[in-house]
């Protein structure tokens, strides 16, 4: 059937040569676009980095002493303060606008950054998520024995076979050390570490939404040390934030009510938000907000009652097939959850991905489908934007709302739920 020729001889050659070509392309062009720029701008006038501009941002705030600057919102929805740093900095005829939105302790990753020009602070930080991949790939290696025959500068480059790891770099992102703290949590809490894994999560406040799902899980299964760990670690987070900076606290808390509707404003790009959110904006916003919001609390409500479903009578680490594909699970369905998931943080989908291949051959042989799934999300993964925006330029040339369906959020989700159905039958692999 048509569904399961991924195994047909030569998909796995097929699949690795394209997927490396889009990579090289992908990177070359960009190389050439930076050539081809002026100033600290690529042909296509995006900064060098993209994002990194507002972490250097955030950075130089906290260096200056004047972070609480940084969260001045203005009528117009954008941050003047920040406008007129990232002008100074990238070039007069700048118009783009990357803003510094994170907790004000964020700031404190940024800063050594920040004290460089800014393409020694870009290509620095870039070396330090090179790193962070290789020790992610590393403890993945360490724990799964699948990839223990591969040898780690192959498992490596394969990582960038998956686009979102491209795009990751591209935009200069921080979702390496997400992964890495993710690859920490979920090593640590299968050698029944808790409480370095609690600790490893509540790191995550500088971005709390992308913990929410395994915090939940281990709420739920009352892993107690780790509850503490992540208290421990967050708490840090927090007492650092409001001791040596309240006012910056302050001003941040001011200004967080604000996000989302700064997410959901026409200029954002939304179509790269694949989110529950995202998929609700794109499809519902020009309709009705409102619609918007129910839609949201919905899909979210759904995942949580599955998540609740999958771990409520689940001994804990008791079966490790089970274990390891619930926690899979847990890891993609809560990315879907946060709020601001753009489509280079699907990088982080690498973990869930790294343990479905090691149970692969069990999975397959339970639901044929599930390498079409897979082959389904690294392809929308790609295109997903491309096709949501798409669809909205459309409806505009015919003077019609501008919405869009957003595919990768239904089809991620569906990924993770074709390994939900199989859960209950991996005893014993």
């Amino acid at each position: 059937m048509f569904y399961q020729y991924p195994l047909t001889k030569g998909f796995k050659e097929r699949a690795i040569n394209y997927s490396a070509m889009i990579a090289v392309i992908t990177f070359s062009f960009h190389i050439i676009s930076i050539i081809a720029g002026h100033n600290l701008q690529t042909y296509f006038d995006i900064p060098i980095g993209a994002d990194f501009v507002a972490f250097y941002t955030g950075g130089s705030f906290y260096n200056q002493g004047i972070l609480e600057k940084a969260y001045v919102l203005a009528p117009e929805m954008y941050f003047p303060e920040q406008f007129k740093f990232q002008r100074e900095l990238i070039a007069d005829d700048y118009l783009g606008h990357s803003p510094f939105i994170n907790p004000p302790y964020a700031a404190l990753i940024y800063a050594p950054f920040a004290m460089l020009d800014y393409i020694p602070a870009y290509i620095t930080w870039t070396i330090l998520n090179i790193l962070l991949v290789i020790l992610s790939v590393k403890l993945i290696r360490s724990e799964l024995p699948i990839f223990q025959r591969i040898s780690l500068p192959k498992v490596f480059f394969a990582c960038f076979l998956f686009y979102p790891t491209v795009a990751c770099f591209l935009y200069g992102q921080a979702t390496p050390i997400i992964l890495t703290l993710y690859c920490l949590c979920y090593v640590s809490l299968r050698r029944r570490q808790d409480f370095k894994a609690g600790f490893y999560l509540g790191l995550l406040a500088f971005k709390p939404q992308l913990a929410i799902a395994v915090a939940l899980v281990l709420l739920l299964k009352w892993r107690i040390n780790a509850l503490l760990g992540g208290a421990l670690s967050l708490s840090a987070s927090l007492a650092i934030g409001f001791i040596f900076m309240p006012n910056e606290m302050v001003a941040y808390m001011d200004l967080s009510p604000k996000l989302l509707d700064f997410l959901r404003s026409p200029a954002y790009p939304t179509q790269g938000i694949d989110s529950f959110f995202g998929f609700s904006v794109f499809l519902f916003e020009n309709i009705s907000p409102l619609l918007t919001d129910i839609s949201t609390y919905i899909l979210t409500a759904i995942t949580i009652i599955l998540l609740v479903k999958l771990w409520w009578k689940s001994p804990w680490l008791e079966d490790t097939p089970k274990w390891d594909l619930s926690m899979a699970v847990t890891f993609c369905w809560g990315l879907l959850i946060s709020p601001h998931l753009f489509y280079y943080d699907l990088m982080l989908l690498l973990l869930p991905g790294a343990i479905m291949i090691q149970y692969i051959p069990r999975l397959y042989a339970q639901d044929d489908k599930i390498l079409l799934w897979t082959t389904m999300l690294w392809a929308i993964s790609y295109l997903g934007s491309q096709i949501s925006d798409a669809q909205a330029n459309l409806l505009s040339y015919l003077e019609l709302p501008e919405i869009a369906l957003q595919l990768s959020t239904p089809i991620i989700f569906y990924w993770g739920y074709a390994i939900y159905k199989t859960i209950n039958k991996t005893k014993a692999l």
